[in-house]
């Protein structure tokens, strides 16, 4: 792992993105440094209420998850493979908001988990924390979702359909799967072994994230937006894989929320009553026209340099995925980016006794210490 250094050793100008961006009909605005760009007159002004530069640290490399945020970066965007950050104006339909966007890399680019990352460092303003991590951070951490980019959770438990065709959900197939394989310790397998959906004998811990359905006979934690369609994709010949999301086997968290640390609330209040909005938006113009942040993400990417790789096909299938899926929606109400009081207490409920047989001490919290929707813009929805 390598410790992020806020100086930016060696920025790399995302000349793949902005030459792709410019042949989708973008801006063909040339790179510049990181000086936040006058807001338009007639756009979105960000420079009054919020900081200078907006940074949000994601869970993971950059990813079609994330690119409701990928769609406020600008032409201008710079990349640096030392710090794992890529930078830009923060931009609303092209237009300059009078702030810059700082998005940042998770993975190998944090030596410690994004929570920790938002108490250590006070220029990070929103943070990716999953409800199940919010309240087991609640006593040393705790942190208050905004706005939640994807209303289900897309991870999943995928099997080799073909091989046991008969199993349309986790608990089929556990009938004939003889092995799955985590990452550890997760709590969502806890949950499915101690609603006997799978048994604890079945469970391998030593998942690597290769693609093991193409040499075993086994099952494996995924994401939905991802492995079906790189197994589809082998160049060793096509695997179709069966798959349910753990969201619908019950684990039910959101997964992809935007989150503030509880006690700047008051401090970042301004800026959360406008920019919050902006999120919902910008989530919304990315599913219905992902192309541009598209290709910021696989230049990113490449910029980058690991082991990692995001191709075009990987992209554009994930963005799909989200909205063939239902992955974003907007759940029981007709506000788009909520966080829903009854949902956020079910699994409080359901969570709160797994993560203290696993040796947390979990506060006794309800959903309003944790979320908090009060600067949605209720008229934002999603159509479908």
């Amino acid at each position: 792992m390598s410790k992020r250094n806020m100086t930016i050793k060696s920025a790399i100008t995302l000349a793949v993105a902005l030459s792709l961006l410019s042949a989708c009909g973008s801006s063909d605005s040339s790179a510049t440094d990181t000086t936040a760009v006058a807001a338009s007159a007639t756009g979105v002004s960000l420079a009054d209420v919020c900081p200078a530069t907006i940074v949000v640290q994601t869970d993971w490399f950059p990813e079609s998850e994330h690119g409701g945020v990928y769609q406020l970066m600008g032409d201008d965007a710079v990349a640096s493979k030392d710090t794992g950050a890529v930078t830009g104006s923060l931009v609303v339909n092209g237009e300059p908001t009078g702030v810059n966007l700082e998005i940042r890399a998770g993975g190998p680019f944090l030596e410690s988990p994004v929570v920790t990352e938002m108490y250590q460092d006070n220029a990070i303003t929103f943070g990716y924390v999953g409800t199940d991590v919010a309240i087991t951070r609640y006593n040393d951490a705790p942190t208050l979702a905004v706005f939640n980019a994807l209303n289900v959770n897309p991870q999943v438990v995928l099997w080799d359909a073909t091989k046991h065709p008969e199993a349309k959900t986790i608990a089929e197939a556990a009938k004939s799967v003889k092995t799955f394989y985590v990452y550890g310790d997760p709590s969502w397998m806890r949950y499915f072994i101690a609603q006997g959906i799978i048994k604890k004998e079945q469970v391998d811990s030593n998942y690597k994230g290769n693609l093991l359905l193409a040499t075993d006979d086994a099952a494996h934690q995924g994401f939905a937006t991802s492995e079906p369609y790189k197994y589809a994709n082998l160049e060793t010949g096509a695997i179709t894989t069966g798959y349910q999301l753990i969201n619908d086997a019950g684990w039910n968290s959101y997964a992809q929320n935007l989150a503030i640390r509880k006690d700047r609330l008051e401090e970042l209040r301004p800026c959360l009553e406008k920019f919050v909005p902006v999120l919902q938006q910008a989530q919304l113009d990315y599913i219905a026209d992902p192309v541009r942040a598209n290709a910021l993400i696989v230049a990113t990417v490449k910029t980058y340099d690991s082991w990692w790789s995001q191709s075009d096909g990987d992209v554009a299938n994930g963005a799909a995925s989200q909205k063939d899926l239902g992955i974003v929606g907007n759940g029981e109400t007709a506000t788009f980016g909520d966080l829903e009081e009854a949902r956020v207490n079910d699994f409080i409920a359901k969570a709160t006794p797994i993560l203290r047989d696993q040796g947390l001490e979990i506060a006794d919290i309800t959903a309003g210490d944790i979320t908090d929707n009060e600067f949605l813009d209720a008229s934002l929805t999603y159509q479908g």
